[in-house]
């Protein structure tokens, strides 16, 4: 029973949650815009200081084979101009496992006092895994699935331009340049990732920091993530996000899979100093898994002040 819990989730995740599509070639975070070296590798060194971030997201709490996701990453400035990073991503999904290291390097110049823009270009190496021991077709033996353990490594890379200022920042990056076709649904297919955001002063002690993010691969619906935090006295934030598909380019084949709503997040971030932060989310899910939550953990730690100019949007990005 357990093998065939665990290949129906594979097989539903592959072809009938579109945001879960994400999840599997890059692991879905809801407090992504945190780090932002997760989508982009042109973030590295924006904060201005050496930055550690990590994270442990748990999906679809309760039910089997449910993916499992840890991220840890370092970034910071090498000079007034250059920046680097090390990323390094676990996701676990079923019988199915992706590791992920990569190095982060990008250029920045300086538009105006506030204002930076960036590039940068971000080279790994993926192990995709597939355990097929955990898996039990419904009809008899399946040629597509190993007799045991098949591992295989491949190449990856993003691209991407980050503009930002101490009030806003703008992102585009493409993920999973570099690919190779086994024909299989694991496959790593390039990502688009569009991410925007800013904040606003409500009063003395209080602040609005909106955001957006939407993802698109092209071979399905896209997904939009809105996101909204208040800032009380820049030290607890609260803040909601909600996650659903859009049918950009009106494809009639992917609006079965397109509704509103697949999942609702509330989440909290405290910043017990202006060097370290930590939050929490907890995902509501809206699809066909709703009887199931998803947690997430997330820690961060600026260190070592750059000693290149001055430091920009210490905690707002």
């Amino acid at each position: 029973m357990r093998k065939r819990i665990l290949f129906v989730l594979t097989w539903l995740v592959w072809w009938s949650l579109p945001q879960a599509s994400f999840a599997q070639q890059d692991p879905q975070f809801t407090q992504y815009m945190f780090n932002g070296l997760l989508l982009n590798p042109a973030y590295a060194g924006s904060k201005g200081f050496t930055s550690l971030s990590g994270s442990h997201r748990s999906q679809w709490t309760g039910l089997e084979g449910a993916p499992l996701s840890q991220t840890l990453s370092v970034d910071g400035n090498l000079n007034r101009k250059l920046a680097g990073g090390v990323i390094i991503t676990n996701d676990r999904l079923g019988a199915q496992r992706f590791t992920e290291v990569s190095l982060n390097s990008s250029v920045r110049i300086s538009l105006d006092a506030v204002t930076r823009l960036a590039v940068g270009i971000s080279l790994g190496v993926t192990q995709q895994s597939l355990n097929g021991t955990l898996l039990e077709p419904e009809e008899g033996n399946d040629v597509a699935i190993p007799m045991g353990i098949e591992r295989a490594i491949k190449p990856n890379a993003r691209v991407g331009a980050y503009l930002y200022s101490n009030r806003f920042y703008t992102g585009l990056s493409v993920g999973n340049v570099v690919f190779f076709q086994d024909g299989l649904p694991t496959d790593p297919k390039p990502h688009l990732f569009l991410t925007s955001g800013g904040v606003f002063d409500i009063s003395r002690k209080m602040k609005f920091r909106p955001s957006i993010l939407l993802k698109e691969d092209f071979n399905g619906p896209a997904a939009l993530d809105l996101n909204s935090f208040f800032l009380f006295n820049e030290q607890i934030w609260l803040g909601t996000s909600f996650r659903t598909t859009l049918n950009i380019f009106n494809n009639k084949s992917f609006s079965s899979n397109t509704r509103l709503g697949n999942a609702l997040a509330v989440l909290v971030e405290l910043h017990p100093s202006p060097l370290m932060r930590v939050g929490y989310s907890y995902d509501f899910s809206l699809n066909k898994l709703r009887q199931y939550s998803s947690h997430e953990l997330s820690l961060g730690y600026n260190f070592l002040k750059k000693k290149y100019g001055r430091m920009l949007t210490p905690r707002y990005f």
